[in-house]
């Protein structure tokens, strides 16, 4: 497995991630395929970081997600995603969190201090896992 690059944030493109302990890779990469699919994206935009929480960084789903897409990986502080306003409700409540998946990709393109950082793709669900998708140069697919 090679290592990715240390993620550069705030990033121009982010992949959000929220997901259950010991996740499938299988799922984590159907996710994916469909966020790509939406998005007509054939390979990953330049600058592009796959996040999620801190403590799920070195899930090995997403580890191997991120190797495949040749994107680093940056684990996310759950104080970072606490700042940002997200209207669909969180898909695990009583956590403290709003939905992990797209407070972390928009907290990885800058928000909120970043007023171009906006979700381009909303929460994708899976069994045990979300993603969603933003940008934060003003930049629409």
């Amino acid at each position: 497995m090679t290592v990715p690059p240390v993620p550069r944030l705030p990033a121009p493109w982010a992949i959000g991630i929220g997901c259950r302990r010991e996740v499938s890779p299988a799922e984590i990469q159907d996710l994916l395929a469909q966020a790509f699919k939406h998005l007509d994206w054939t390979m990953p935009p330049g600058g592009l970081v796959l996040c999620t929480l801190a403590g799920r960084g070195t899930e090995p789903a997403l580890v191997q997600a991120a190797d495949r897409l040749k994107v680093p990986l940056a684990g996310l502080d759950p104080i970072d995603l606490q700042t940002v306003t997200i209207l669909t409700p969180s898909a695990a409540p009583g956590h403290g969190l709003p939905p992990v998946a797209e407070a972390a990709a928009l907290v990885a393109c800058g928000a909120p201090g970043n007023p171009n950082a906006r979700l381009v793709l909303p929460r994708i669900q899976g069994p045990a896992s979300t993603c969603a998708v933003a940008c934060s140069e003003g930049i629409i697919p």
